[in-house]
């Protein structure tokens, strides 16, 4: 089996070294590691290239500087157009993947030839509040629901079994390489924060249940504070984009009461992110992601 990486990026030379570095200390390295840099400038470039120059080893590099790519789905979307690989593995430029990463992937993928899709598990999530679980899972119901909770974080050790999933992380998922033939990227619908949950319940909705999370694939997200958006911001992003989730998939029988009971939990969310930032941000971007996303005209792809 040939494995293309990918790690789209822009803007954060530090931390894409040192994902690159963890990549190139896997035991079972990629066969093709593709770089889809939209950086303004060409610092990205000229380290990663310096580095591989010794490190590469058999790995090919295709290593594209490009910032007129318009975000991150079009970042995938020419990475996959490029790859060479039968299984295409995202990476997110921030993480640092345990040896095993992508050996602990393959596996799976080998044992389980009908599994199209899979993702590994973050180890390094933040202290969470007390209950957080139960009250996630009381909130996503139906087409919201998201069996990754509860596992990120908390599962040790190794040799589990998969999990079944619709949801999976597109900052450490894989998929065998037939699936893009069948089910586009979303480049219209403006998604980010849950760019990888729209494509993997349409690759499920594409495939049916054959996508699962590997808890023995791990990693760290060392998330970067380049390119994070702010409290109020990143809030009417998230809500406008689950609301546009829900529109698209109304006709495949998603139930208005999962969407008004998912939209009282990013209340309480909000509520709970503007006491302990004492900022009234939050509140204010949960009620603009509403009105954008509830006037956003869905674009099929």
């Amino acid at each position: 089996m040939l494995i293309t990486a990918v790690i789209p990026t822009r803007n954060r030379p530090e931390d894409l070294e040192r994902a690159v570095l963890s990549v190139c200390a896997q035991t079972r390295p990629p066969d093709e590691l593709a770089v889809i840099d939209q950086s303004a400038s060409t610092e990205s470039r000229s380290r990663i290239l310096a580095l591989l120059s010794t490190r590469a080893g058999r790995m090919k590099i295709d290593y594209v500087h490009d910032p007129l790519i318009a975000g991150l789905v079009a970042a995938k979307a020419v990475a996959v157009s490029r790859a060479s690989g039968d299984l295409v593995c995202f990476l997110e430029d921030d993480v640092v993947l345990e040896p095993e990463y992508i050996a602990s992937l393959e596996a799976g993928f080998v044992a389980n030839p009908q599994m199209v899709g899979s993702c590994g598990i973050v180890t390094d999530l933040p202290p969470l509040p007390r209950h957080y679980f139960e009250l996630f899972h009381f909130f996503h119901r139906g087409i919201f629901h998201d069996a990754r909770v509860g596992v990120h974080g908390v599962v040790t050790g190794s040799g589990h079994a998969l999990i079944p999933s619709d949801y999976l992380s597109g900052g450490l998922s894989a998929y065998r390489r037939e699936v893009f033939a069948t089910v586009p990227f979303d480049v219209a619908n403006g998604f980010f924060a849950l760019e990888d949950i729209d494509f993997s319940t349409r690759v499920a909705h594409a495939y049916g249940p054959r996508l699962y999370i590997n808890p023995n694939a791990r990693l760290e997200h060392r998330m970067s504070p380049v390119n994070r958006a702010v409290l109020g911001p990143r809030q009417a992003r998230k809500v406008r984009e689950f609301v546009v989730f829900y529109k698209k998939r109304r006709r495949r029988g998603a139930k208005p009461a999962h969407l008004a009971l998912l939209a009282c939990g990013l209340l309480l969310e909000a509520v709970f992110q503007a006491l302990r930032s004492r900022s009234a941000a939050p509140i204010g971007g949960y009620f603009r992601g509403l009105w954008q996303g509830a006037r956003w005209k869905v674009v099929r792809p």
